[in-house]
């Protein structure tokens, strides 16, 4: 028999949202990976049964071991999870669902003014490298990327520790990486994790030294003999 368009429109259809297509370029996902996310898409409404790695594999006509890197790709992306969903005789099963996708998406698209978690970490980065490729004067190496991204992501130094303990490096004239990671480390081993506790600590350091050193050393006068006069009544006119 021959196929028409009511035919094409008894089968169904999909329709793609706009915001999908225009914020493409920021999902970082592949050709492949972006069919995958279509074709998951069309099976919201259905019973699911073509959510599965065998229906997946024949109609999209790739291998069960593509689908499934496709898949594991999209989970650690946070676009794709999977959730226990019922038949019509209440037996739970596991599904593949897009909800952690549309829901990136609606942060983005319906509260633009929010960024997201890996846009914010970006514009971090870039400020905080910014501000030591001021104080250095040149473009960081790649190791020294590396250890800044270390210090935020490993470490979990806030922004403005890093920068004071720049600071102090640039102060004594020590302007080095490994200067710089001594000051937080010794910041971290006095349990020492916000700028302000950092400045009060810095504070006190410096109240000691100006006290130390307005103190007298009388030390260079120890073996100098001081004559003792001796008042005597009787001299007196």
């Amino acid at each position: 028999m021959k196929s028409t368009i009511y035919d094409w429109m008894k089968s169904g259809h999909s329709m793609v949202p706009n915001i999908l297509l225009n914020q493409f370029h920021k999902l970082n996902v592949s050709g492949d990976e972006f069919v995958l996310i279509l074709y998951l898409m069309t099976q919201i409404s259905y019973a699911q049964n073509s959510n599965q790695i065998d229906h997946m594999s024949i109609s999209l006509g790739w291998s069960q071991q593509k689908i499934f890197e496709h898949l594991n790709n999209l989970m650690d992306k946070d676009y794709l999870a999977i959730e226990l969903v019922p038949d019509h005789n209440g037996k739970q099963s596991d599904h593949y669902t897009l909800r952690p996708l549309f829901e990136k998406l609606d942060a983005v698209f319906f509260q633009p003014e929010v960024k997201t978690k890996v846009e914010h970490e970006e514009e971090e980065d870039t400020s905080l490298v910014a501000y030591f490729e001021k104080e250095f004067g040149r473009v960081l190496s790649p190791i020294e990327l590396e250890v800044l991204s270390n210090w935020m992501r490993v470490d979990k130094y806030p922004d403005e520790l890093i920068k004071l303990a720049l600071k102090q490096a640039v102060l004594n004239q020590a302007l080095s990486f490994k200067y710089i990671d001594a000051i937080l480390l010794n910041w971290q081993k006095r349990s020492i994790r916000t700028a302000i506790e950092a400045e009060k600590q810095i504070e006190q350091f410096n109240q000691k030294q100006q006290m130390k050193n307005q103190t007298i050393d009388t030390s260079q006068y120890d073996d100098i003999e001081i004559p003792i006069l001796r008042y005597d009544s009787r001299n007196r006119e």
